[in-house]
This record gives structure tokens, sequence and C-alpha cells, in this order.
């Protein structure tokens, strides 16, 4: 009898632990979710405003048309892009990711290759060595 009672208390417990992880992990889920939906927005905003900037640059430059036009269609892509984002769930994005990375698996990693090439030089930074005027300081040890 002690041990059924004391068999009921720990799978009570239990399945309290149980309800209070599937609460945290839900309103883990709905602030990762809120985040992200916020995140994207911002992205939208800023595609749209990058586009703006543009076109106002180029409008603004006394370049040749052809320029300008070059400098439109980029716009036109941000604008494309921020669409595509306004348009999609989280979960759409990730299908159409998937089948573009099944159907042109060579030009994804190059473009991964080249992304990747991009960050580490700019992670890498500067690094030419400064030379000083006095000799000593540019001496190195073998």
């Amino acid at each position: 009898m002690f041990g059924s009672k004391r068999n009921d208390t720990i799978q009570d417990k239990a399945e309290d632990i149980l309800d209070d992880a599937g609460k945290s992990i839900s309103e883990f889920g709905r602030e990762a979710r809120h985040k992200a939906e916020g995140a994207k927005k911002d992205m939208v905003k800023t595609l749209h405003g990058a586009a703006h900037t543009i076109r106002k640059e180029a409008r603004d430059a006394n370049v040749s048309s052809d320029v300008r036009d070059h400098a439109d269609n980029v716009a036109k892509g941000f604008e494309r892009a921020a669409r595509y984002l306004n348009k999609h769930s989280y979960e759409d994005i990730g299908e159409d990711v998937t089948e573009g990375v099944k159907a042109n698996p060579w030009r994804t990693l190059a473009i991964i290759f080249v992304i990747g090439l991009i960050v580490g030089l700019i992670l890498r930074g500067d690094d030419k060595p400064s030379y000083s005027t006095h000799a000593t300081d540019n001496y190195r040890r073998p």
C-alpha cells in the first residue's frame, strides 16, 4: 500500500514536470516565432529602403542611362525579395531553399564558397605589416 502511494506521487510529479516542460517549450516556440517574424519584417523594410536608395543615388549621380537601368534592375530584385519574404512563411521558404539546393547543388556550393571567401577576407582584415622607421623595430628573429 505504501509503495503504491509513493509510485502515484512520483508519477504525479513526473506528469507535472512533463506538463511544465511542454508549456515552456510552447512558450519558447511562440517567442522564437515572434522574434523571427519581427526580423523578417525588418528585412523587408531594409530591402525596400535599399531599393529606394539605389534608385535615388543612380538618379542623383549624373550617370548614363545604362547605369540607371542596371541600378533599377538591382532595386527591382530587392523589391522582389521583399515581396517574397512578405508573402511566404518560414516553412515555405525552407521548402523553396531545399528544392533550390536539390535542383542546383553545384551552384549552391559555389555560392557558399564565395560567401565564405568574402566573410573570411572581411574577418581577416588588413594583415599587411606596418613598418617602422627605426631599424631595430622591423628585425625578426629566425
